[in-house]
């Protein structure tokens, strides 16, 4: 009975053979995930909200997400969700953001 309880404390607290990679994957996801929104999210604020463009801007990186993620050979989990929702949304907000300090001018002819 100690034995088959030590040997699960063992499984359970140390990493396990892959894990690092699996995190590595898991932060470039989600850095490629936040890069990818930057733009989107200057795009978005520059939009009168709840209009199709708006609407636009928020939805169509989501295939890319979806094929930076399937690169990376990751399954959609509620383990891994959080942090790709996170960091979907956190690009979106900073390139809103962005766009509040320098906001796009179109060049006078």
């Amino acid at each position: 009975m100690a034995d088959c309880t030590i040997l699960l404390l063992i499984t359970t607290v140390l990493p396990q053979p892959g894990s690092e990679e699996l995190w590595w994957r898991i932060l470039i996801t989600c850095l490629a995930t936040f890069v990818i929104n930057l733009p989107f999210g200057y795009w978005r604020g520059g939009l009168r909200k709840l209009s199709f463009l708006w609407f636009l801007a928020i939805h169509a990186p989501v295939p890319l997400v979806i094929l930076i993620r399937k690169f990376n050979q990751l399954q959609l989990s509620w383990t891994l969700a959080p942090f790709l929702l996170g960091s979907f949304f956190l690009g979106q907000f900073a390139g809103r953001k962005l766009y509040g300090l320098k906001p796009w001018k179109k060049p006078e002819k």
